[in-house]
């Protein structure tokens, strides 16, 4: 067991795995959907929610380096699976893939205007617009040499070991970021639990990785499933950290505060 999960290494995943998996000649391409369709939703609302709560309570739930990273990962994604999709016959998963992440720059593109024309202050302190703009661009040039590395070094040519990574991010960070601001404002019960639930999705046994490429087995990869247990546990924590948190000020009323 020990030689297993410290001295040994799956094999790789390949495009042809994905594409066998999402291909509609596969009998068991509903359940596929259906589990990957839950992984996008989840992404999506658990933006929306960060939409919401800096447009009514001006200030978001995520730190700022989070909406650099992941614009960072998504604007690579978007390019790496469009030109995965000219190198596979057009294949429809890698051209859905790249125009849903897409949507997500946009998300995490409003995100960082409203944390330069919102959040200024709370962010950097007295600064202008332009310096946060500047401090914006330097974090998002470091996060893409960043991401760019990281997928070379983990030979992710398709991006989908770093996929794993983003779900881990939000499942962890959030919580902490709640804890050190010591204010419900900004954050959402609602979203801890979303977080919660996307995550659990992320790291079920029929995952969406695992269903396409043995590498995400537990049989192959024993440390994917143990990270997916302390994500999970890290969400639970993030909803508890929610809940002890003093209520949001009567003052946002509770037709201007998000649940």
């Amino acid at each position: 067991m020990l030689t297993h999960l410290f001295s040994s290494y799956p094999g790789d995943y390949t495009a042809a795995q994905f594409m066998h998996a999402f291909s509609f000649a596969n009998p068991h391409i509903g359940f596929n959907l259906t589990i990957a369709g839950l992984t996008f939703l989840f992404g999506y609302l658990e933006y929306m929610y960060s939409f919401a709560l800096v447009i009514k309570e001006h200030s978001a739930p995520y730190p700022l380096w989070m909406h650099t990273y992941y614009f960072a990962h998504d604007s690579m994604g978007a390019l790496v699976f469009a030109i995965a999709a000219m190198q596979h016959q057009n294949f429809w998963l890698f051209w859905g893939a790249s125009g849903a992440l897409i949507v997500w720059n946009f998300f995490e593109l409003f995100n960082l205007y409203k944390a330069i024309t919102v959040e200024r202050q709370a962010i950097w302190g007295p600064v202008s617009v332009w310096q946060a703009l500047g401090q914006v661009i330097i974090q998002i040039l470091l996060m893409v040499t960043v991401v760019n590395l990281f997928r070379i070094f983990m030979h992710d040519p398709l991006m989908f070991k770093w996929f794993i990574f983003t779900n881990v991010v939000m499942a962890v960070a959030p919580g902490y970021y709640w804890k050190q601001r010591g204010t419900r404002v900004g954050a959402s019960r609602g979203l801890a639990i979303v977080i919660l639930l996307g995550t659990i999705n992320s790291f079920i046994p029929n995952n969406m990785w695992a269903l396409a490429s043995p590498m995400f087995s537990f049989k192959n990869n024993p440390w994917f499933y143990l990270v997916g247990i302390m994500a999970i546990a890290f969400a639970v924590r993030g909803l508890l950290i929610y809940n002890r948190l003093a209520s949001k000020p009567k003052q946002l009323g509770k037709h201007h505060s998000v649940w």
